[in-house]
């Protein structure tokens, strides 16, 4: 119980302040995703780099968690430093998650009739990002604008959920109430309309310019 006491006041302390944070964070997103594709990129690149290198130096290498820990954001930060600078490619990078989403999706229905082979599914979940990748290859503001919009509606929802629960406690907290998926799929689309329409704004206003 002591584990769930730290854990209900450090949602009532952070909850306000972290939940505020992703609101803004979310709505940057959702409605200039596109221009901040470098910082999306780079987000992209540093996560997996810096878990995968503090697990390896931790569980394989036996480094203290500190060190580690250190050692992971070295590596993240490099990684993310690096993969910024892949803009131009970076509707690729979308669209290949956006496929490999689409897998797990279907592989987590599959799991509800048949057992899954774990090679199978990791094998499937690469096919799903090769297709994705293929088939938004030239759609690249198409992909970027609807990734960033649905970023920003994942963080938005994740933030107004994270500050309720900060401000109202735990104990008569719902979230299973459907405003999460309203708020994401609302963001998504008005988002990508709304970076659409600045684009053709902008490029009409070069035109005239010129």
């Amino acid at each position: 119980m002591a584990w769930e006491e730290e854990m209900i006041d450090l949602v009532g302390t952070l909850g306000p302040v972290v939940g505020f944070l992703l609101i803004i964070f979310g709505i940057s997103l959702t409605l200039f995703g596109s221009r901040l594709t470098p910082i999306l990129v780079g987000l992209a690149f540093f996560l997996p780099f810096a878990i995968t290198t503090a697990v390896i130096c931790e569980a394989f290498l036996n480094i203290s968690q500190e060190r580690s820990l250190w050692a992971g954001l070295a590596v993240g930060g490099l990684a993310g430093a690096c993969g910024s600078t892949l803009t131009k490619h970076a509707h690729v990078v979308f669209g290949g998650v956006l496929g490999m989403t689409a897998v797990a999706i279907l592989l987590a229905i599959a799991q509800q009739f048949v057992e899954l082979n774990i090679i199978a599914a990791a094998i499937s979940l690469d096919i799903g990002f090769i297709i994705g990748a293929k088939f938004t290859r030239g759609l690249k503001d198409a992909v970027q604008f609807v990734a960033g919009a649905g970023l920003g509606g994942f963080c938005l929802a994740a933030g107004i959920t994270v500050r309720r629960a900060g401000l109202e406690g735990l104990g008569g907290f719902d979230a299973r109430t459907g405003e999460s998926a309203i708020i994401f799929a609302a963001c998504m689309l008005g988002g990508a309309l709304f970076q659409q329409w600045m684009a053709v704004r902008n490029a009409d206003d070069s035109e005239h310019d010129d």
